[in-house]
């Protein structure tokens, strides 16, 4: 029997190899970057999740992955939900002040896994989340209005101006936490108001973090026709002299 063939066999392209690592395709890091779930969460075997277990283009300790800002997110909403025990909190600080943490050996433990410590020369050292945490512990948070400017799908985060920050510069968030907490699509996102809670005194936009995102009461009806009441109006008339009509010569009538 023969075999008949019908052209060379095919070979699928070998991907592009990362530029920013060692252990990724370029196609698998603009995804891992865009997904909480990391680099890690887009592989097949555990061979492959192995070898990229860590890769640093999607870590949770890389400025503006999915990963990073949602630790952020988790940090702060520990930090005003559900705080760390006291012991573990003091152990915390004790690290952040760089004191000795003799007294404070089985605290490590708890947060060496919430990745709010990390160890350099068996020295513990805290984290971007651990800072995170701590500042939302400190931090005022005020309720402000959000606009949305823009979302990017494929980068999966919304352009945002969180007004009791910055009437200006805009701050980027994850997408899908907006589309979670609205159950809008992202197509309905740009141009709507919502309100938040926001750790308005930060100084960075990068670390803004949004919480109890909802969307925005609409505005009464009034304001809608352009019947909006000032504040300096109404302060001006209370602040006229009883009796008296403002203008009227003194000592004549009015």
């Amino acid at each position: 029997m023969t075999t008949e063939t019908f052209g060379p066999e095919y070979v699928r392209p070998a991907e592009k190899d990362c530029p920013n690592c060692d252990c990724c395709t370029a196609r698998l890091c603009e995804k891992g970057a865009t997904s909480i779930l990391e680099c890690f969460g887009h592989t097949a075997t555990d061979d492959t999740r192995e070898t990229v277990a860590g890769c640093p283009c999607s870590s949770e300790e890389t400025n503006g992955t999915a990963a990073w800002r949602a630790g952020k997110m988790r940090a702060t909403m520990r930090a005003e939900l559900k705080p760390l025990p006291v012991d573990v909190e003091a152990a915390l600080r004790c690290v952040a002040a760089g004191e000795s943490v003799a007294e404070h050996a089985e605290q490590m433990t708890p947060l060496g896994l919430l990745r709010y410590v990390a160890f350099v020369d068996s020295r513990p050292v805290i984290t971007e989340l651990g800072a995170t945490y701590l500042a939302a512990r400190r931090e005022p948070r005020f309720t402000t209005p959000v606009e949305v400017e823009l979302v990017d799908v494929t980068a999966r985060t919304a352009r945002v101006i969180v007004v009791g920050w910055s009437l200006t510069e805009p701050a980027t968030v994850l997408l899908d936490q907006l589309i979670s907490a609205t159950g809008l699509k992202a197509e309905e996102l740009p141009g709507k108001f919502l309100e938040a809670n926001a750790n308005c005194y930060t100084e960075h936009a990068d670390d803004l973090v949004l919480t109890n995102i909802s969307l925005a009461p609409p505005l009464p009806s009034s304001w809608a026709a352009g019947d909006i009441p000032l504040v300096q109006d109404e302060q001006a008339a209370a602040d006229q002299p009883v009796g008296r009509v403002d203008g009227a010569p003194s000592g004549g009538e009015a």
